[in-house]
């Protein structure tokens, strides 16, 4: 997963009130979980290409008419790499439900619910395509793009070589600092990933307080 580093994300544990009585504390860089899907609320009418029958608007991508159509973004991503991705569909009237496709290969259908599913990258950037069918009535929102762990498919954080949380970082989700029991830190030859026992949704705010140390 592309980790983005805030510049110059950079905060002492004390200022967090953890460790007070510590003489030094160490210095803590920050690493946010984020989704790789821009505007996968569709709050605004940017970032994805809409073809016949789609608009934009009140949060989601709608589809009124029945062309078999499509809604798109480039995603990027590292090829070999796994990725689970989701996304919620509405049909309200007519047809069949929305198919999802990975660089045009299709991956996964829903009707009205939750769609979700993994897959590896081919390259170092993916198209997610969202195919309309044939109903003629009906939206999609809230699109995720995380890193997973091949081993599950669950979404993991990556971070840069020779970081890790361990017993000197925090992570932090909307606000509240995590307990170890609620996340994984996996460690494999000088790289660490961090995986929460809840998946980060689409607007989660997830950040990962990690050092060198």
């Amino acid at each position: 997963m592309t980790v983005n580093t805030v510049s110059p994300a950079i905060i002492s544990r004390a200022e967090f009130n953890l460790n007070a009585g510590q003489t030094k504390t160490p210095q803590l860089v920050r690493m946010d979980f984020t989704n790789l899907v821009t505007n996968g609320t569709f709050d605004t009418d940017t970032d994805w290409t809409k073809n016949t029958g789609w608009t934009i608007g009140s949060g989601v991508a709608s589809k009124g008419t029945a062309d078999n159509t499509t809604i798109y973004q480039t995603t990027p991503t590292t090829g070999g790499r796994r990725y689970s991705t989701s996304l919620d569909v509405t049909i309200s009237s007519g047809g069949s439900g929305v198919r999802f496709s990975i660089d045009g290969v299709l991956s996964g259908f829903a009707d009205s619910g939750s769609l979700s599913f993994a897959f590896t990258a081919a390259g170092d950037n993916t198209i997610l395509y969202m195919n309309g069918g044939s109903f003629n009535g009906g939206s999609i929102d809230n699109v995720t793009l995380y890193e997973a762990d091949p081993s599950d498919d669950a979404p993991w954080l990556r971070l840069p070589y020779g970081y890790s949380v361990g017993r000197t970082g925090m992570i932090v989700r909307d606000g509240v600092i995590l307990h170890p029991s609620d996340y994984s830190e996996v460690k494999d030859s000088g790289q660490t990933w961090i995986k929460p026992l809840v998946a980060p949704g689409v607007s989660t705010e997830f950040s990962i307080w990690g050092s060198t140390a």
